[in-house]
């Protein structure tokens, strides 16, 4: 197996790929990247010009983008069962992988940083307003995708999931109401209660869930 190096920062979409890490059983190095410190992000650009995180390092070589990392630690441990064994549901996992990176994300990112879009200080507040109403609307269509399922995709934990975790966290750090999205909810707590989903979210200082959903099953191969 590859020597393996994790970059995150709290409260960011890198908890995705770090619960993957978690889930897969890899040894990894976890490195903490201040991304609100000027000084530690002009460093970090040595390493990774862009200057973000997710990023893993696997035997010298950078890897960036939560899609990428998801994909690429699923398939180094494919015991894990972090992609489904069906190739259209594996096909079905990355197509959620991508949405969530390139809508639900933005939508966050709307509602969380307006600056991050615009410099225009007066565009911040109704850029907040339009990201929080698109980003609910998002978290609700993941609530219905889960109505009668345990797990987005397949009959176990997959990328798609330790993805979805990261909006659920926003979700409750943002005072949306989550307590309404009862199947979303669900997963969450069933997520939450998985040991490395625990040291992922620890790491990250994530907050604990609220304790809102209706138990499930928590039984699941490898788990």
């Amino acid at each position: 197996m590859p020597e393996l190096t994790y970059f995150y920062t709290p409260t960011t979409c890198s908890l995705a790929s770090h619960i993957a890490l978690e889930e897969s059983g890899l040894a990894f190095e976890a490195s903490r990247i201040r991304l609100h410190d000027p000084d530690a992000v002009a460093v970090w650009r040595r390493t990774n010009p862009s200057g973000g995180v997710p990023a893993l390092i696997a035997d010298g070589r950078l890897l960036t983008e939560n899609v990428a990392i998801l994909d690429y630690v699923a398939r180094l441990v494919p015991a894990a069962g972090l992609l489904p064994d069906d190739a259209f549901d594996v096909a079905r996992a990355l197509s959620l992988t991508a949405w969530f990176a390139s809508t639900v994300h933005i939508t966050g990112r709307m509602a969380r940083a307006p600056f991050r879009f615009t410099a225009d200080e007066a565009a911040h507040e109704p850029l907040r307003a339009e990201g929080r109403i698109r980003f609910e609307a998002n978290l609700r269509k993941v609530d219905a995708m889960l109505a009668g399922r345990d797990w987005l995709v397949g009959d176990c934990l997959s990328v798609a999931d330790a993805y979805a975790l990261v909006f659920y966290a926003w979700g409750v750090a943002g005072d949306y109401p989550m307590v309404e999205m009862t199947h979303y909810s669900a997963l969450a707590q069933r997520m939450a209660e998985r040991p490395g989903v625990q040291r992922a979210m620890a790491r990250e200082k994530t907050p604990p869930f609220p304790v809102w959903a209706i138990k499930g099953d928590l039984s699941c191969p490898g788990s």
